[in-house]
């Protein structure tokens, strides 16, 4: 199931510190950006994922990564 856009799940985050996430997202205001929907920005494939490391993941029983390239199966 993926995550609801809430201000708790914004808070417990960590998409910000994530190497795909850049200015692009930023200026589309992506937050969450990762548990939503594919990115409408561009996003390199070969910089780390850190999905599993992220509460919001682990609260939401996700499995898998890379969500903001391949998104979340409900």
């Amino acid at each position: 199931m993926k995550p609801k856009n809430t201000e708790d799940n914004f808070e417990k985050c960590i998409c910000g510190n994530c190497s795909l996430f850049h200015q692009c997202n930023k200026d589309k205001k992506e937050k969450l950006f990762c548990a939503q929907k594919i990115s409408e920005c561009e996003m390199d494939a070969k910089k780390q994922c850190i999905c599993g490391g992220c509460p919001v993941y682990n609260e939401n029983d996700l499995s898998g990564g890379y969500f903001c390239i391949n998104e979340i199966k409900e």
